[in-house]
């Protein structure tokens, strides 16, 4: 793989040419195709380690996908290739199982969870560049109520955007990220509770204006009063803030890129 800084650009493949453009990186990047083929990774001993990892992967996708959809709530705060992202995350937690063989190894979130803490969905705009101040997260017992505060709240130089700002409002999700496992009889890596449903809630308060008197800030969210998360799961409490250029008789003018978001807890 190489950067290219010729003139000469495209979008697609040329012979055995690939030419793409990275939005995160900001660069144009070609690569060459190769590599050893499906049907020689499939069948050769030489690759049986390959054949593992490829099978972990499969569960590391499953479990990032929950966490992508459980976050969806704060979709338009997102910013770059967050998956790619999230299935590192998955194999940091994957690997800490030294129970499991290799092949089969449960992706144990509702034990170590540590690794998600503070991640930023938005590459462009990350979220510890954007907001400085500090927040208190707290969860009830049975892990069904979230809440989000910010006591004693300066706004003034607390935000750090490209463009002018003069209004915030702050958003609290909470999802469920169950555990990820092997089934044995089916050969497959599934959620540890199967089918699982998306669950999530998202909350937002009203639009301020940034100034220097303090206030007092609380965003709480939960889930519906008949749904209690279960054990070998953990409940994400993610972030985010949405900024205005100006409020025009009540309708927000939302800036470019909207704002950005992160994960500030786990439970």
């Amino acid at each position: 793989m190489a950067e290219s800084k010729s003139p000469i650009r495209f979008i697609g493949s040329l012979g055995n040419i690939r030419s793409y453009y990275d939005s995160d990186l900001r660069k144009w990047i070609y690569s060459t195709k190769g590599g050893a083929n499906k049907n020689l990774i499939k069948n050769n001993p030489a690759f049986a380690r390959t054949r593992e990892l490829n099978e972990e992967w499969k569960g590391n996708s499953i479990w990032a996908k929950t966490v992508r959809e459980g976050t969806d709530g704060l979709s338009h705060l997102k910013q770059g290739r967050n998956n790619c992202y999230l299935l590192k995350i998955a194999e940091r937690i994957q690997v800490m199982n030294h129970e499991d063989s290799m092949g089969k190894r449960r992706i144990e979130s509702s034990k170590f969870n540590y690794p998600l803490i503070g991640y930023s969905f938005s590459n462009k705009h990350p979220f510890n560049e954007v907001f400085i101040g500090e927040t208190t997260l707290s969860i009830t017992d049975d892990r069904s109520k979230v809440t989000l505060s910010l006591n004693n709240f300066i706004s003034k130089n607390k935000f750090s955007w490209p463009e002018a700002i003069r209004n915030y409002r702050i958003y609290l999700n909470i999802s469920v990220v169950p555990d990820v496992i092997w089934n044995e009889s089916r050969r497959t890596f599934e959620t540890v509770y199967s089918p699982f449903e998306t669950m999530c809630r998202t909350s937002v308060s009203e639009w301020m204006s940034i100034e220097i008197d303090p206030v007092d800030i609380e965003v709480i969210t939960e889930f519906p009063k008949d749904f209690k998360p279960h054990e070998k799961s953990i409940v994400i409490a993610a972030m985010g803030i949405e900024f205005a250029s100006y409020i025009e008789f009540g309708s927000p003018y939302i800036v470019k890129d909207c704002g950005s978001m992160a994960i500030l807890g786990c439970f």
